[in-house]
């Protein structure tokens, strides 16, 4: 079969004999590599600099209306309660509003070991 680009090049794997067909004689070899590089696994310290803040708001009714009072309470805070509030309490809504821990690697993340080893050889079979 002739293909109007001359130049074009078509490969095919060799027949089961190892032979390459017919018009496709250009044997291509290609390497493969094994790759055993593995990467130590990475880990944080302590987490720190985090600022946990809540908004806290209490309702007269269940369905959360009628509110009764909010307070943003955050975890630097010294005690976590206020003041009274007068009335019946139906519901308390609770939403996280900030919180940023960060913490640093302890370990060296970019420590390699394992390599890349010659492996077997990849044959084609190619017309040019």
């Amino acid at each position: 079969m002739d293909f109007p680009w001359p130049d074009f090049l078509q490969c095919y794997q060799p027949q089961p004999n190892g032979e390459c067909w017919a018009s496709h004689e250009t044997r291509r070899e290609f390497p493969l590599y094994n790759d055993t590089r593995t990467c130590s696994p990475c880990s944080c310290g302590e987490p720190s600099g985090g600022d946990c803040r809540m908004q806290t708001t209490l309702h007269r009714q269940v369905d959360c209306s009628e509110d009764l009072g909010s307070v943003l309470i955050s975890g630097l805070d010294g005690p976590l309660c206020t003041n009274t509030i007068q009335g019946r309490i139906g519901a308390v809504r609770s939403i996280f509003t900030k919180d940023d821990p960060t913490c640093a690697p302890s370990t060296d993340s970019k420590v390699v070991s394992g390599t890349i080893e010659p492996g077997d050889t990849h044959v084609l079979c190619c017309n040019i």
